[in-house]
């Protein structure tokens, strides 16, 4: 199996993610006995760290237990959604009717019900988020680690709702957009509405019209985590960014490009399977069903989002009917992210292809062998992060990931 691993030793990151839920599950020795079997199997260059800050001394265990196995540890991060609670509460964006919360049209089941809100701020409120940039960095100096990961850095996805994919027209955003472009913001929903009853050619139209639009959009993202990086990175301390595939990344207001050239490695989210925010069969199940909803055909729907995407119409019908992609698609997703973090900029970030390889009752999403081994069959080449949490990841499967990497030696 794997024999197009033919080249030196890739990459490999992990995540583990701590919380109250997790201590009831696990005493403090199992939570080090599995990620000592991680370490040990995998030999991993990265830990991306989700830790409740309640957790601080065994938060410095970990980063020292890594330090001894030269594993560097960074510390997972939330910045437009799901913050520390300590830090003080940012005005949400809002969709064209100045509305903020969960849309109507389309909006995942599950969205609000767990700890995680997905309640997007305001780019503009962003840009004066002295307070969480001082804390992320605190943060992780506090427990010794060497890095900071940046995660929910975007405006709300399809899972939102599709009103929420024309964010944010709050008066700061409109003005800043007219200040730089002369016009007023557009109402992107409707457009989007109108244009994809054209199919593939309406997404062409609806792009080239929009792109004033798109590329503000892109710019407010990347000059909220430009302020977190230079802080980051004056620290001493490495940054790494949690980023919704390329296919999506243009729906949420994340240019490769623009957010690479300040990270020290980027973490694509190539989630064929999962039923959750940021997995491609949600993502564009919603997004296709809520154009259906606001009076598109439903297969005028599918062929806008694929071109929209670049996901193929087939994969994205199985997608409508309930089905989830294949993982092919995370191989030329992880393509096309390193071409698009590559472009435009000299310094270049290592790219770790994200695959959720969880099979856990508290999950939705289970990863069976079958599936498993069709990810790393694909990816065989490439940087790979075990997502989404190593306490829920079966040992077959991360030792199916140590027998690949060992392929590569």
């Amino acid at each position: 199996m794997y024999a197009n691993a033919a080249r030196k030793s890739k990459k490999i990151a992990i995540q583990l993610m701590i919380g109250p839920g997790q201590m009831e599950k696990f005493s403090e020795n199992e939570i080090v006995e599995r990620l000592d079997f991680s370490l040990e199997a995998l030999e991993p260059d990265e830990l991306i760290l989700s830790i409740h800050e309640d957790y601080g001394d065994l938060a410095r265990k970990i980063v020292e237990h890594c330090g001894g196995k030269n594993v560097n540890v960074s510390l997972w991060t939330m910045v437009f959604a799901d913050r520390a609670a300590s830090l003080s509460r940012l005005p949400l964006v809002r969709d064209f009717k100045g509305r903020e919360g969960y849309g109507a049209i389309a909006a995942w089941n599950g969205m609000g019900k767990g700890d995680e809100k997905f309640l997007f701020c305001c780019p503009s409120a962003m840009l004066d988020d002295d307070k969480g940039i001082l804390r992320a960095v605190e943060a992780a100096q506090e427990i010794g680690a060497q890095g900071v990961f940046l995660d929910r850095i975007r405006y709300p996805s399809p899972a939102n709702g599709l009103e929420y994919l024309g964010a944010c027209s709050c008066s700061a955003c409109t003005k800043a957009f007219y200040r730089d472009n002369g016009m007023d913001w557009p109402d992107l929903v409707r457009e989007m509405v109108n244009w994809a009853a054209y199919g593939r050619e309406g997404a062409v139209k609806f792009r080239d019209a929009h792109k004033p639009a798109r590329e503000f959009r892109a710019k407010m993202v990347a000059t909220a985590v430009s302020r977190y990086s230079e802080a980051v990175h004056g620290a001493g301390l490495r940054v790494g960014l949690d980023l919704l595939a390329p296919a999506l990344s243009d729906i949420v207001g994340q240019d490769y490009a623009l957010l690479s050239r300040n990270a020290d490695f980027i973490k694509p989210m190539l989630y064929c399977k999962a039923s959750a925010p940021a997995g491609l069969p949600l993502e564009f199940r919603l997004l296709m069903e809520g154009l259906s909803r606001s009076g598109v055909e439903t297969s005028r729907a599918r062929q806008f989002v694929a071109e929209l995407s670049g996901i193929e119409d087939e994969h994205l019908k199985a997608v409508q009917l309930g089905g989830s992609f294949p993982a092919s698609l995370a191989a030329s997703q992880m393509s096309r992210a390193k071409r698009e973090a590559d472009g435009r900029n000299d310094h270049r970030a290592d790219v770790y292809a994200g695959i959720e390889l969880v099979d856990h009752e508290d999950y939705e999403t289970k990863i069976n062998e079958a599936a498993r081994d069709a990810y790393l069959e694909a990816l065989s080449r490439e940087n790979i992060a075990l997502c989404w949490n190593i306490l829920y990841i079966p040992r077959n499967h991360i030792m199916a990931v140590a027998k690949l990497r060992k392929d590569f030696q």
